[in-house]
């Protein structure tokens, strides 16, 4: 996930972490930082310190100065991207639950659960409209119930 801030002191920072890695990289004005650990860099001849993820809100802290790089993330964006899976784990895992409306559970339902989960909230991270990052977390929902219903109902008629 890539963050582009134009600052007045430091000029244009550029932050890229690999969702898949974790890898993170530092450039200040088209020149990469000089990295010193996994969370610092060396930038203007002072160091760069990286404060939190791209999950929860990101931040770097150059000198004493702390810059935001994403915003920390809203309560109601964590209750959304987690609403998948807390359904898929308990539904799923009810056989009086699962016979009403079949989808699911245990470390399949948990699995599609978390990756939904994660990925509706990294889709919310990209816009700052309120109302956009709702519809993301209820498409998501609606998506992820939707997918372990269809995958419940081929195991169901697998096993028949």
């Amino acid at each position: 996930m890539k963050e582009v801030i134009n600052h007045s002191t430091h000029g244009q920072l550029v932050y890229d972490e690999s969702i898949w890695t974790g890898k993170k990289t530092l450039t200040v004005n088209g020149v990469p930082a000089q990295p010193v650990s996994k969370k610092e860099f060396i930038v203007n001849g002072e160091k760069a310190t990286i404060k939190g993820n791209i999950y929860m809100g990101l931040s770097i802290c150059i000198g004493e100065e702390e810059i935001e790089l994403s915003p920390k993330t809203k309560w109601y964006e964590i209750a959304l991207a987690v609403i998948p899976l807390v359904f898929l784990l308990t539904w799923g895992n009810s056989p009086a639950l699962c016979a009403i409306f079949p989808v699911v559970g245990g470390a399949l339902g948990g699995a599609i659960g978390g990756l939904a989960s994660i990925m509706s909230l990294l889709f919310m991270k990209k816009t700052n409209k309120t109302l956009i990052k709702v519809l993301i977390g209820v498409g998501a929902i609606a998506i992820t119930i939707l997918a372990a219903f269809l995958l419940a109902l081929l195991i169901i008629m697998a096993l028949v």
